[in-house]
Order: structure tokens, then C-alpha cells, then sequence
């Protein structure tokens, strides 16, 4: 997938704070591959609701999105989630991980059919990087909501999608802890060709240099 495209896109059952003001809503947007975006998003307007009308899982809102020239209403379920495989995938707020599942074990779902093994070297050196390591075989339900935070950004650059979009991934991690797991994210995003979509409240309080939307 080399571009996401939001054309003239607005929620359908409410009505976001400072709709007009917004870069994004009733705009025509184009997230290419391998561009990094940081979407300003405040309370109330609209942030989870856009990122997983991108992902495609609900289609309450006017206008369109597509894949490439696909409009996404009009795909097949089944073609919506094999995007979710290698175009598109989304860390939610919830991180959703499996409770009864180890770290490692939620991490390798990412895969999905292929050869796990080759993929255990990786998801090693990236829990090492964030300090999850040793909780690799723990179960999920018995980490911290930030432990469980930095193993789904793991999981999602284990196998990473072309664009790879983040709602909130860094709200219960401290300073130190967020700038470690952004410069993961870039470096990693950087070498598979990955877009890299931040969906935040604020802007980040480090250097960066991502392209600023207010939504």
C-alpha cells in the first residue's frame, strides 16, 4: 500500500471540537508511504474515531478513505482485514493485548503464518531496547498497564505494516521510556519503508521531525 487518502472525511453522529479549524476533517488528506505524521489530536475531537476508520473497522463517517484507489467502503471484509497483515495496522489506546497470552506469545500473533522463529530474534532485541525482555514469558494480565504498553509497540514492529498508526502508545510511559520507544519506531519504520502515523494529545515534548496536523 503506498497511500492512504481521507477525502472530505467527517463523523457521522457528532460533530468534533473546532471542526473548521481542523487540517484534517473535510479536507483531502494523502498519507504517503514512508512519511511521518504527528496528528494533534484534544479530547472530544475525533482522534480514536479517525484512527480506526483508517484501520476499517467501522464506516460512520461522510466522505471517503482509501487504499491506494480503493475506497475502503467498498472492499470485502475479508480484503479490509488481509490489509490489516502488511498495509495497515493500528496500536490501540487499550494496546489490546490477550490477557491469558505471555508477552512473547501476543507479540508472535503478528506474524501470523509465518515461520515464528525467524521472527524470535527480532522481538528480542526490540523488548531488550525497551526493557520488556524478562517479561517475554510472563502473562499478559500480570503486567503493568506500561509494561503491556511497550510490548505492544513490540508487537507492532515485529512484522511491520506500511503504515503503522499509534493512538496514544506512549500515555503511561515516562520520559526517558517514550524516547527510547519513539526512536525504536523511527528506526524501524525508516528501514521497512513504514509511514508512521502518531495520533497524540499534545505534541511531543522532544525533537522530532514529523510533519504537524491538528485535527
Amino acid at each position: 500500500m503506498d497511500n492512504i487518502v481521507l477525502e472530505n472525511i467527517s463523523p457521522k453522529y457528532f460533530t468534533p471540537k473546532d471542526l473548521e479549524q481542523s487540517q484534517i476533517w473535510k479536507k483531502n488528506i494523502t498519507f504517503q508511504k514512508g512519511k511521518k505524521f504527528l496528528i494533534v489530536a484534544p479530547s472530544g475531537s475525533g482522534k480514536s474515531t479517525l484512527a480506526t476508520a483508517i484501520l476499517g473497522t467501522h464506516f460512520q463517517y461522510e466522505g471517503n478513505i482509501k487504499y491506494d484507489q480503493q475506497i475502503v467502503k467498498n472492499l470485502h471484509l475479508e480484503k479490509i482485514v488481509e490489509n490489516r497483515k502488511d498495509g495497515v495496522s493500528l496500536l490501540f489506546q487499550d494496546v489490546r493485548l490477550i490477557k491469558n497470552l505471555t508477552i512473547s506469545e501476543n507479540i508472535l500473533l503478528r506474524v501470523f503464518n509465518q515461520d515464528r522463529k525467524k521472527f524470535i530474534p527480532i522481538m528480542e532485541e526490540y523488548a531488550s531496547r525497551l526493557g520488556v525482555e524478562s517479561l517475554l514469558n510472563k502473562k499478559a494480565e500480570n503486567c503493568s498497564y506500561g509494561e503491556r504498553q511497550r510490548s505492544a509497540i513490540v508487537r507492532s514492529l515485529v512484522n511491520p505494516t506500511d503504515f503503522l498508526i499509534y493512538d496514544e502508545c506512549f500515555s503511561h510511559l515516562d520520559m526517558e521510556n517514550k524516547k527510547i520507544a519513539f526512536s525504536l519506531i523511527n528506526e524501524v519504520s525508516q528501514k521497512s519503508g513504514s509511514s508512521v502515523l502518531f495520533f497524540e494529545l499534545n505534541e511531543f515534548p522532544f525533537e522530532h521531525d514529523y510533519q504537524i496536523l491538528h485535527l
